[in-house]
């Protein structure tokens, strides 16, 4: 349409109505003053203006139009200096002609912008003129030629030579970009030309896999990579990284990269790997989500059974050599780390393909990349032995705890560089303050010492802190708080010394020696007590000179049981009152003496010839300068009267022994039975009966008893143990195969000072234990929801706060409350409220790891204790408690009811006074939570900032 059209109005109608519905350009009719008269259907999509709309405007007002007014459904133009300039082109380029094509961008209806080419030519039909406007749309080709020039631009100056060559011939390159030259340091003309070039230049232990380049075409769709050794253009070998696909229409094309200087660094990571204990990686995840190991050093071996290689290749070997339990909090705490910009550090179990089981802390800082592609540097490292020797020192630490606080001895830390002083709870309670006040405050401790004794406390302290002395012992008074004054032991001893040989730690016990003093004191003072005890005393009481064999003293008790006055009894011969023989009384008077015997049993004669039978306790003492013997009389006559019907109540006792609710058995001082009760068979060995166990030996029959018992080795180790030490030992616990529960006792029998028999006891307590355990179960959890109540919580969290001030190992606290649940009793009724608590509970169990504490405080309040979890960590769990919250949906009859959670999150820190301080942060988080809309999670770190951090 470059020539004017002069046709007859009808055949003009019929021509223009055919070009306009067949053509897929756009295009317009004007008419001589610029006005639209008609537009094609493709005009109307182009613009998305209807025709309608188009005619009877001016060609300028379309084509300048905002998206803005056209969806106001106006057309008016808002830029009259465009709208001139549009004119000077139709005076120009409408003139017959002058229809030149002219390139110009419109906006359609929804804002969309279009490079348009706009040729138009001058139309008459009779005697109106006008003009006919064809637009075509030019966005598309633009943006292909934009893209190529960018192509273009990549391979001129980028690192890589793009090149092609044919399925047929994969190893004769046919195109290759020309930046090969300053590359690899070939021309393209040399390269074209030569069929073997490539082929030639491989390196020779790389030919015989490559050089035909059928690997080319091994992957049928996606790229093929592949690294090998190449000849550079300047006599040096390279190593090159050829990345090919197979494209339709039978084309590979590819590029290479020069990756030297990468496999360098690589074999430089790889020797220094190889002394660094653990494994190195480097991991990516592409936009799409999809990670790949793209280095891995050896220890993967060792710590996951599997070859680098094979990491490489398939990265969820990795993932599931990892402990089930362990692999949902190792990718959540991931995943937080990259949200929140933090290190991933994370401790998890691996399982070995030869079932051993494996600790492991991998450490990694994930890096953002331009491509959104994420990239972790990191390092896993094995910690088995480092979990065992942390368990064994908090049992160590467990049992040194207990065995102070049987001891009552307290422990003072003084960290003398920090100025801090701990102390633990016995000594507290010793000393009768709280903990605070003696806390970090080491000049308290010395205002408690008696003012007498502080001299001496100071020259100790200072011979340590000046290395005169490596540790101290001393006995001083201290103050309580109730002002009562105690004797102590004292024992310190410096523990940690710096580089410059200053001593920066001291470490002591402390122990309550009140009562040893006074007993010192007493000892101190025993001539002046002795004497006042023999004389008041009321027991029997002689003092005897062993040379004479005659009484020196006597005490007022003496004179009554004797008879005699203490004129008479004193100087009176032993043998006026003892019945035996001469020779036979100064025997045991040289026995008395040596200390080898000191306990008789004698006949005495009283003043009035009575007869009795008394116990005689004879031990020398030093009084006057002199060694004398102090002898102690009882009268033992009624006893041995009763000793004739003990038999009678021995055989009594037999009875009642064989009648007995539970297992008896007893046994002599040699180890052989001599009395088992009915029950005792019937519990252990029902195929005997009493009469074959006697005469057995122990060892047979504790055997055959320990065989029905769940742990067999350990009771007879148990009883071997109890043999040994000849201890009592009641209400022993012990388990039987079938599950009932016994209770045993053991208890060694002394007759005038010598084991006689030894006594075994055993009785079924598993009904008594199960009503224990029910009780335990009601004092311990919150009846509605079976999870631990307030109390319990709270002591659990106590503990755990007194392990982190031990090993500093993280914990978190989360705070949690039921969204608007007083609507819920309020709908629904207080029935449906309690399933919805009890629900939630469940729920919380479900989703936290076995080792956290999930607890009812109150209410709709609940909490959960996080042992061993960061705060990164806390946060994930929390996100993903909160969105099991949110899809679970609650059956109530025939209806359905959603709740929504408020959760805050706090943890443990070095600055806090106790556990509630956390919970306390915890409980704020909760606040602003729900301040914020509820449905949210919020979270305070151990110092009450805001976490994560703003940036």
């Amino acid at each position: 349409m470059t020539a004017p059209l002069h046709a007859q109005p009808d055949q003009s109608a019929a021509l223009l109505s055919n070009v306009f519905h067949q053509m897929d350009a756009a295009l317009l009719l004007l008419d001589e003053a610029g006005i639209i008269t008609l537009s094609n259907p493709a005009a109307e999509r182009l613009l998305g203006i209807g025709g309608d709309v188009l005619c009877g405007h001016h060609i300028s007002t379309v084509l300048l139009c905002e998206a803005k007014a056209m969806a106001s459904g106006g057309l008016q133009p808002e830029c009259p200096s465009q709208a001139r300039d549009l004119l000077t082109l139709f005076d120009a380029g409408l003139m017959p002609g002058n229809g030149l094509p002219r390139e110009w961008v419109v906006a359609d209806r929804d804002g969309s912008r279009h490079m348009v080419s706009i040729s138009a030519s001058p139309l008459v039909q009779g005697n109106a003129t006008g003009h006919v406007l064809v637009i075509q749309d030019l966005t598309e080709v633009k943006r292909m030629q934009q893209l190529l020039h960018r192509q273009h631009a990549l391979f001129a100056n980028g690192p890589m030579v793009a090149f092609s060559c044919s399925p047929a011939q994969p190893h004769e390159v046919q195109e290759v970009s020309p930046n090969v030259a300053e590359i690899l340091g070939y021309f393209p003309e040399d390269i074209l030309l030569d069929p073997l070039w490539w082929q030639q230049r491989l390196h020779p232990d790389d030919q015989a896999a490559l050089a035909d380049g059928r690997w080319r075409l091994a992957q049928s769709e996606g790229f093929a990579t592949c690294r090998y050794r190449f000849l550079h253009g300047s006599g040096r070998w390279c190593w090159l990284e050829e990345h090919v696909q197979l494209l339709p229409g039978d084309v590979v094309q590819g590029y290479w990269i020069d990756v030297s200087k990468q496999v360098e660094g690589e074999d430089r990571l790889a020797k220094i790997a190889s002394n660094i204990p653990g494994m190195l990686f480097m991991y990516t995840i592409n936009p799409y989500g999809v990670g790949q190991f793209v280095y891995v050093s050896e220890g993967v071996r060792n710590l996951f059974g599997i070859s680098p290689q094979q990491a490489k290749d398939n990265a969820e070997l990795v993932a599931q050599r990892i402990f089930p339990d362990d692999l949902q909090r190792v990718r959540e705490e991931g995943e937080a780390a990259l949200r929140y910009h933090l290190p991933w550090i994370c401790e998890f179990r691996i399982l070995l393909p030869d079932g051993r089981m494996i600790w492991v802390e991998g450490r990694a800082t994930p890096e953002l990349q331009d491509d959104q592609s994420v990239r972790w540097h990191g390092l896993i490292s094995e910690i088995t032995q480092r979990k065992r020797t942390e368990e064994a020192l908090r049992e160590s630490q467990e049992r040194l705890d207990m065995a102070m606080r049987g001891a009552n001895i307290g422990l003072w830390d003084w960290h003398v560089a920090l100025g801090k002083l701990d102390f633990n709870q016995q000594l507290v309670n010793m000393l009768g303050y709280d903990y605070h006040t003696l806390h970090d405050n080491p000049a308290q401790w010395q205002a408690l010492v008696h003012h007498e004794d502080l001299p001496t406390v100071r020259h100790n302290i200072r011979a340590l802190l000046k290395r005169d002395a490596s540790q101290y012992r001393i006995e001083y008074r201290v103050i309580r708080r109730s002002g009562e004054v105690i004797w102590v032991l004292d024992k310190g001893q410096a523990t940690e010394v710096d580089g410059n040989g200053n001593v920066c730690r001291i470490v002591g016990t402390v122990q309550d020696i009140t009562t040893h003093k006074q007993a010192q004191r007493l000892l101190e003072d025993s001539e002046a007590h002795f004497r006042m005890l023999f004389q008041n005393h009321g027991a029997v009481m002689i003092l005897i000179d062993p040379e004479k064999g005659c009484i020196v003293d006597a005490n007022p008790s003496a004179e009554r049981f004797y008879g005699y006055s203490r004129q008479e009894l004193v100087g009176m011969a032993l043998g006026r009152i003892n019945q035996m023989a001469e020779e036979r009384i100064h025997g045991t008077i040289g026995v008395a003496l040596l200390q080898a015997h000191n306990h008789f049993t004698f006949t005495h004669r009283l003043a009035s010839g009575e007869l009795r039978t008394v116990d005689v306790h004879s031990s020398p003492v030093e009084s006057g300068g002199r060694t004398l013997l102090f002898s102690i009389i009882h009268d033992i006559t009624a006893r041995r009267e009763a000793e004739e019907a003990l038999a009678t109540l021995q055989r009594q006792l037999l009875a009642i022994i064989e009648h007995f609710h539970g297992a008896m058995l007893l046994e002599d001082q040699s180890g052989e039975v001599v009395l088992v009760n009915h029950q005792y068979c019937e519990m252990f060995m029902p195929d005997l009966t009493p009469e074959q166990l006697k005469q057995e030996n122990r060892l047979r029959v504790a055997a055959r008893a320990a065989s029905c018992f769940a742990h067999p080795q350990q009771l007879l180790q148990r009883m071997e143990e109890l043999q040994q030490t000849r201890q009592v030992a009641l209400g022993e616990e012990w388990a039987l195969k079938d599950g009932r529960m016994l209770e045993r006792d053991h208890v060694p029998i002394y007759v005038e000072g010598r084991l006689r028999s030894v006594l075994w006891v055993y009785r079924d307590i598993t009904s008594r234990k199960q009503q224990e355990e029910t009780l335990r179960q009601l004092a311990t959890t919150d009846a509605l929801t079976g999870i631990a109540n307030r109390r319990s919580f709270m002591e659990k969290l106590a503990d755990e706060f007194a392990r982190f001030q031990r090993f500093s190992n993280p914990v978190a606290v989360l705070m949690l409350d039921i969204d608007h649940f007083k609507r819920v009793n309020d709908t629904w009724g207080h029935a449906v409220g309690d399933k919805v608590l009890h629900d939630f509970a469940a729920l919380c169990q479900q989703v936290v790891r076995k080792v956290d504490v999930v607890g009812r405080l109150g209410g709709e309040e609940f909490a959960v204790l996080l042992p061993g979890c960061g705060m990164a960590g806390a946060l994930a769990l929390a996100e993903r408690l909160r969105e099991s919250v949110r899809s679970h949906v609650i059956q109530v009859g025939g209806a359905s009811l959603q709740v929504r959670t408020s959760i805050g999150v706090s943890s443990f820190a070095r600055s806090q006074q106790d556990a509630s301080v956390a919970l306390a942060l915890a409980d704020q988080a909760l606040y602003e939570a729900k301040l914020a809309g509820r449905d949210q999670v919020r979270a305070f770190d151990g110092n009450g900032q805001h976490f994560p951090p703003s940036s």
